[in-house]
């Protein structure tokens, strides 16, 4: 090879389909488009098997195959001699090849259906430039360097930020900030798991329109949940163009028990997304939360640029987990606490009252919060709020002011009080809390809550709100 195959980095993000060629035994020629073509060691590339019965079937006749990649940078076409070697169906490779394939299609809602068979291995025998289209190395190296964006004074910038932040709510706006106004990533979102195994919740978000706070998904179920689930970053370059080659492979099988998905996943996103990166952040396998960026521009997160996100990624989850851990220990068990009567039976009945004591009395302002117990869930004015842990928090706190008149309340008050079922370790009720909190304020902002000092909140009501217990 003249060429080292570990040069052509840029080509096998995916930005541009590939192009594979095969022939049968008996001459006849047939070409198909590639997904992902992997780089696996200076000599060898791994292919995406799918749905290439034909292309599969000449292979295994005439293990010869040409793939022509194109550099998305410079526009200059390659074309890799290959010969069949073997199939890996596990594996890291194969696990790598996976992952991706299966995060754009879990995006476009065919998680499940539309997999990876088989990574083939392929020696490569020769690399050679297409005629057409090309582009001298210093114009690939200037792209390069322009494109460059964790530069020392960046992650110094960032990591200033983090420092001077004061709360959990303070730091994950810094890091989303910071990611913008340092690196670039006008599109960011951090989700963080739930008390409910296997789901993950969005608690801050960036460049997005408002109300995306609180959207949940499922691990496995797009990006944010495929990371959550492997416990690996995911780059993706040319998104839309593999949603379209998944959607027009998919339509190929033509298999009539196979059904698109219908249900879309509720987290913030762009309608137009070129790039997308993951980020697990962990803390000892520990997983604290997940970082996604995204953008409309192609080829927007480079091989440099997972790289040192992923690093980044471990330095933002300790810096999570030490706030988490900051702010639980300001909860001092000397502190005297107001006992939270468990025996309360606060909103028994259909229509209890109203919080602010008004008894009924019209109010064009008035509320009514739903908790159905069954669902754990609360709706206010028959508009889903929020759901699980943080709604039983939310209910508590309202029960308790309406029964009391108390307002005032403490973290380590939560923590102690049975009815809430907080988990002895690691109940990361501080996030909870911050969620419940943003919750209010894009859907009943009459209702607050508001930090009096570390580890003591109040809940804050400005109008009749009324309260509905349901089963």
């Amino acid at each position: 090879m003249t060429v080292r195959l570990e040069s052509l980095a840029t080509c096998f993000q995916g930005l541009i389909p590939a192009q594979l060629f095969t022939c049968s035994s008996d001459g006849i020629p047939n070409a198909a488009y590639l997904s992902h073509v992997e780089y696996v060691d200076p000599e060898h590339v791994a292919l995406s098997f799918q749905f290439f019965n034909k292309s599969r079937r000449n292979i295994a006749e005439n293990p010869n195959a040409l793939v022509f990649v194109p550099d998305p940078d410079t526009g200059q076409g390659w074309s890799l001699r290959l010969k069949y070697m073997r199939s890996e169906t596990e594996g890291p490779l194969f696990d790598r090849m996976a992952l991706r394939i299966e995060a754009i299609a879990s995006y476009c809602g065919l998680k499940g259906i539309f997999k990876l068979r088989a990574a083939d291995i392929y020696h490569v025998l020769s690399v050679d430039a297409l005629p057409e289209a090309r582009a001298s190395e210093s114009a690939r190296m200037t792209q390069s360097k322009l494109d460059a964006v964790f530069t020392v004074k960046a992650l110094q910038d960032l990591s200033a930020r983090i420092q001077r932040a004061d709360s959990l709510e303070t730091l994950v706006d810094s890091i989303l900030e910071g990611l913008e106004e340092s690196f670039g990533f006008k599109n960011s979102y951090i989700l963080i798991p739930t008390d409910q195994e296997g789901v993950l919740v969005t608690m801050a978000t960036r460049g997005y329109a408002t109300g995306s706070v609180g959207a949940e998904v499922r691990y496995g179920e797009g990006i944010g949940g495929m990371v959550a689930e492997a416990r690996k970053p995911i780059r993706i370059s040319g998104l839309l163009r593999g949603m379209l080659y998944a959607l027009a492979m998919h339509k190929a099988a033509s298999e009539p028990h196979l059904t698109r998905l219908a249900r879309q996943i509720p987290v913030p996103g762009l309608s137009n997304p070129e790039s997308q990166l993951g980020v697990p952040l962990l803390v000892r396998g520990e997983l604290v939360g997940v970082l996604c960026l995204e953008s409309e521009v192609p080829y927007r997160f480079h091989e440099e640029d997972k790289a040192s996100i992923e690093l980044l990624g471990g330095y933002l989850a300790i810096a999570i987990q030490n706030m988490q851990w900051q702010e639980r220990a300001a909860d001092s068990p000397g502190e005297a606490v107001p006992p939270a009567n468990t025996t309360e039976t606060v909103a028994a009945s259909p229509n209890p009252g109203n919080v602010d004591g008004s008894n009924g009395r019209e109010s064009h302002d008035e509320h009514e919060l739903v908790y159905y117990g069954g669902d754990e869930c609360i709706l206010v004015d028959g508009e889903y709020l929020i759901r699980g842990l943080p709604a039983k928090i939310l209910w508590r706190l309202l029960s308790i002011r309406e029964a009391t008149g108390r307002e005032e309340f403490t973290n380590r008050e939560l923590r102690l009080d049975k009815s809430l079922n907080l988990p002895e370790w690691k109940d990361n009720l501080e996030s909870r809390l911050l969620l419940l909190r943003r919750r209010l304020e894009q859907k009943c902002p009459a209702v607050r809550l508001t930090p009096r000092c570390r580890g003591r909140f109040a809940i804050e009501v400005a109008c009749p709100v009324t309260l509905n217990a349901q089963p």
